[in-house]
């Protein structure tokens, strides 16, 4: 192989030639080009030294450094100029994805630096390719020269030819990355486990385009290097357009970045940015106009002036951008975070994040901006619309950028007129909530508001354009944009005015950019933007970059940016990216936490109950066949990993959770047909679910299991075993079948939407598929997920009211607390009724608890997901006004956002969930902003039971409890194949039965 490539680019063997010796001049330094990659960073917010070294870049721009020919080894020889700029030593990148298989723990230089008692330092490693070896293996050695590993195959095989071939004159430069020191770990012993590697490759400028070729055809990618050697440019063969480029970063001796982070930790991290933003204590306050007429609290107060200041372009301060003056006296703009300088000063957005905790009265404060820039919002009705100009349909890719280019942009629409409108966004589920808040906050007559929503909305842009406040929701301004590419007759006046403002309330909801929903949102034109939400990061890093596109904070809105500056320093381990991210967050968020406001005491219990010994016997049934299977499946039958075997396994799990919550009544009859004849020494044969039976699979048994494979992070691709979800960079032919996120075999497999194409007659796991494939819609499962335990063998409901055999232990309990809150009412009164909060993750087991209280004459009111938003908003009128409702009955995933129950003063948890993060939400609805009593907080949890494991979970962080990721790693770091992360997940699952 090696010489073949020596003949494909006329190299000759020329051994007998003196090797010249080299060493390089560089004219400066200090000299920096452009900066582009990772680029230098601060130890602070920006270090005095990283300035001055960057204003050096700008007044003396680096040169190609010079390299000569020393023929002697005296000082006095002949220097001999090498003119052939070709024959320059450029870096070509880093291989993407190597990693070394040890069988030693390496062992790091003495005196290496570690930045904590439990991690390595970096290592230095050396690849060396044995003589005469006609394989692709490459040893790797550490700095005790003993081989301590292997380098992977894939990066072997492309790249052993390349250092085979001498004359090319290839070198590496080789890490082993900081990492966490495992406790059997220990420097020379044996060990079995896989490290990435940072790979750097070197080589002559003239031989770049056969390494790339090469390397290409290997199917190696090539990246931008973390680290290059002083004065040695850049240049990426790989790159689409590329140029050679100053290193990204001079080390004179590798400095070592911080310990690699996981995906949580990462989240973590970028959460800590937000919890301790510059204090703000010391801002000024801005008193309301006179058309809001509850007094606000200092810290809304400071929030309406940060607000002011932020949409003032006069008074803004942007610590992102510096004004500067480069070389030839002319005035640049340098940015902080990214180090690149510009000609024409950036464009200043006019908005920001407003990331107060929930309960902390946004809402108000927002009211108050809408109602403190009238007079501004009619000048900007006043104004022609300005015609945005369409971003490029073909972003050219940066040699050194780690994303692919962004996907077309949707053509937008032609601004018709401009409105003195702010338009709210929210979900559907707030609608009411703001429409109460702007009659109590807000006095009458003075801010114009309309319901953008339901089949009664103006569709008018010129009468629309008239109110201070136009509210819709996510779903309408989606709808809207579908229709209009779907070539549906309009009008759709959503895009066609230029609004004075627009105000994202959960702004959260359009975190996944591939979404219709983030598009629709983005393509809306505004003079002001805001993006409202206690959870700025829910998941991951990217959930921030939708924020920063919405608000079109350059060049951050730009995606592949924010990853290159952003996402990819913070996977690397940058230990600068902390600090730029708080500067970026810092200018543009304002967020305080609950002990800004003096509320009310919270006072949380768990109360575990006992079962009756019928509930019990009945119990101890439904476990038994639960840890049977799961202990048979996750034995020596890994051919049934998935499928029906594993959903029969969440099934048992969903058995015993309904049981826990609702008691028999909850149970179908498939159920109760487990327990006839069921003994303690009666066998439950796994082979008996019929899985080689195929039937065609119900729609809603469907939904059902993707629930529950989603409660259990279960929901991969057979195939690719990727999450099912929105894909990225969906283009607009598909936008109209982007609500379909992927399909569910007979067999219960889940295919998503870039497999299934490729699907023939038979699914990955041997068994056919011509019973019909069931269509998932991301819609449909959010719906479904309210009371996914209803497709489980009918309407329980009505089978319920007629065979009802009266409250379970659980339900008693409940009952028992609510009289004894209705005594106490009746005790006190001239005081305000005692009114109490119940939330279930499932509607039928709300259906129980109604027959349970008025069984007992409780008055009681209800909210769900299947209500309309007139139908909430008479249920939420009932609960706060009327004295006599003493009860509302929630579910979760209604309860979850944006609603205000501070009418309420005790809340119960019927059963714990798998994300407490749900839990944590649903509560702060009561406990809040406007809340007078002090709030009791019960969940209630049958002892010995599945639910004690499960808030096991919920403490100890657990996998299955924890945020979901598009790849599960492995302890070692790596990624877990298909076949370990099923059997993680089963093992997970056996967990909880131990």
């Amino acid at each position: 192989m090696s010489s073949m490539i020596e003949r494909v680019n006329n190299v000759q063997d020329r051994g007998s030639a003196p090797v010249p010796k080299r060493r390089r001049i560089e004219e400066d330094s200090d000299g920096q080009g452009s900066q582009n990659g990772f680029s230098n960073g601060s130890s602070g917010m920006l270090s005095e030294y990283v300035k001055q070294k960057q204003q050096k870049g700008q007044a003396a721009p680096s040169s190609a450094s010079q390299t000569v020919d020393l023929t002697g080894g005296d000082d006095d020889d002949e220097v001999v100029e090498i003119k052939d700029p070709r024959d320059q030593e450029v870096c070509f990148g880093m291989i993407g994805g190597a990693s070394v298989n040890c069988h030693t723990v390496p062992s790091p230089k003495p005196g290496s630096r570690t930045l904590t008692p439990g991690s390595w330092p970096q290592v230095k490693v050396v690849l060396r390719r044995l003589a005469e070896d006609r394989s692709s293996t490459i040893e790797v050695y550490d700095h005790t020269r003993k081989i301590i590993g292997k380098l992977d195959s894939r990066t072997s095989h492309g790249l052993a030819p390349l250092l085979d071939a001498r004359l090319l004159g290839l070198r590496t430069d080789v890490m082993i990355g900081i990492r966490r020191r495992l406790p059997e770990e220990e420097a020379g012993k044996p060990i079995s486990k896989s490290y990435p590697l940072q790979l750097m490759v070197y080589g002559r400028f003239k031989f770049a385009k056969t390494v790339g070729l090469h390397l290409e055809k290997a199917h190696l990618n090539l990246l931008s290097p973390t680290r290059v050697d002083k004065g040695v440019m850049v240049f990426n063969p790989l790159a689409k357009e590329n140029r050679a480029v100053s290193a990204p970063r001079v080390y004179s001796q590798p400095a070592p970045p911080p310990v690699a982070r996981t995906e949580e930790e990462i989240r973590s991290d970028v959460l800590s940015v937000f919890d301790s933003l510059q204090e703000t204590d010391s801002l000024p306050e801005r008193e309301p106009g006179s058309s809001i007429v509850t007094p606000l609290l200092k810290h809304q107060k400071q929030a309406l002036h940060f607000m002011l200041e932020r949409e003032d372009p006069s008074k803004m301060v942007d610590e992102l951008w510096q004004q500067r003056t480069d070389a030839y006296g002319q005035v640049c703009y340098y940015n902080v975070i990214t180090n690149q300088q510009s000609r024409q000063p950036p464009a200043k957005a006019q908005g920001g994040i407003l990331a107060d905790m929930m309960g902390l009265g946004k809402t108000l404060s927002v009211l108050s901006l809408v109602a403190a820039t009238v007079p501004e919002s009619q000048q900007w009705m006043s104004l022609d619309p300005v015609q945005r100009t369409p971003p490029e349909t073909e972003r050219k890719q940066h040699p050194n950028q780690f994303a692919p280019p962004k996907p077309d942009s949707l053509a937008l629409t032609r601004v018709k007129r401009n409105s003195k409108a702010t338009l709210l966004i929210c979900p559907l589920s707030t609608v009411t909530n703001w429409e109460e808040q702007i009659k109590q906050h807000v006095q009458p007559n003075t801010l114009s508001y309309h319901i953008y929503h339901g089949p009664h909305r103006i569709k008018d842009a010129e009468r629309l354009a008239q109110y201070d406040l136009v509210i819709t929701t996510y779903g309408s301004v989606s709808s809207e944009l579908s229709a209009r590419f779907s070539n549906k007759r309009g009008p759709h006046p959503l895009e066609d005015i230029g609004w004075f403002r627009v105000v994202l309330d959960e702004a959260h909801m359009i975190r996944e950019q591939s979404t219709l929903q983030f598009k629709a949102i983005c393509r809306l034109q505004a003079n002001r933007r805001w993006a409202v939400t206690g959870t700025p990061v829910q998941n991951k890093l990217e959930d921030l970059a939708a924020l920063l596109a919405f608000l079109r904070i350059q060049p951050f809105d730009d995606r592949s940016r924010f990853n290159q500056y952003i996402i990819a320093p913070f996977k690397l381990c940058d230990e600068n990216v902390v600090p730029k991210l708080r500067i970026l967050v810092d200018t543009i968020t304002l967020r305080r936490m609950k002990d800004k406001i003096n509320l009310p005491n919270r006072r949380d219990q768990t109360i575990r109950l006992q079962f009756s010994p019928e509930e019990r016997r009945m119990y101890d049934a439904f476990e038994k066949d639960a840890q049977v299977r799961v202990n048979v499946l996750t034995g020596q039958r890994e051919r049934m990993v998935g499928g029906r075997t594993y959903i029969h396994i969440l099934q048992a799990i969903l058995r015993l959770r309904l049981f826990c919550s609702g008691g028999k009544d909850l149970m179908n009859d498939d159920d109760l047909r487990l327990l006839e004849g069921m003994s303690s020494d009666a066998p439950i044969d796994i082979d008996s679910d019929g899985e080689e039976q195929n039937p065609a699979l119900a729609e809603n048994q469907a939904y059902d299991m993707f629930n529950l494979m989603k409660d259990t992070n279960g929901d991969n691709c057979i195939a690719c075993n990727q999450k099912l979800g929105p894909k990225e960079g969906a283009d607009i032919e598909s936008e109209r079948q982007e609500d379909i996120i992927g399909h569910m075999t007979p067999c219960f497999h889940l295919i998503c939407t870039s497999c299934i194409k490729d699907l023939g007659a038979i699914c990955p796991c041997g068994l056919p598929t011509e019973n019909g494939l069931v269509p998932l819609r991301l819609s449909r499962a959010g719906q479904e997920h309210d009371a996914h335990a209803e497709g489980r063998g009918g309407s329980k409901a009505s089978k319920a009211l007629k065979d009802w055999g009266g409250p379970n232990t659980k339900v008693r309990y409940l009952v028992e607390q609510l009289k004894k809150w209705r005594d106490m009412s009746e005790a006190n009164p001239e005081e305000p009724p005692y009114k109490s909060v119940v939330f279930s993750q499932w509607t039928t087991n709300l259906d129980l608890i109604t027959m349970a209280l008025e069984a007992e004459g409780i008055i009681w009111t209800r909210l769900d997901g299947k209500m309309t938003r007139t139908a909430r908003t008479r249920a939420m009128d009932r609960f706060r006004e009327d004295p006599a409702v003493q009860v509302i009955l929630v579910s979760i995933t209604a309860g979850g956002l944006g609603l205000n129950l501070t009418a309420g003063n005790s809340v119960y948890i019927m059963e714990p969930l798998f994300n407490p993060a749900a839990e944590a939400q649903a509560i702060d609805r009561v406990h809040r902003l406007g809340q007078k009593r002090e709030v009791d907080c019960v969940r209630l949890l049958m002892a010995g039971s599945f639910e004690e494991k499960m808030r096991e979970l919920q403490d100890k962080k657990t996998k299955l409890a924890s945020l979901s990721m598009d790849r599960q790693k492995g302890e070692g770091g790596g990624f877990l194949s298909k076949s370990e992360a099923a059997k993680q997940r089963l093992m997970d699952l056996r967990s909880l039965f131990k």
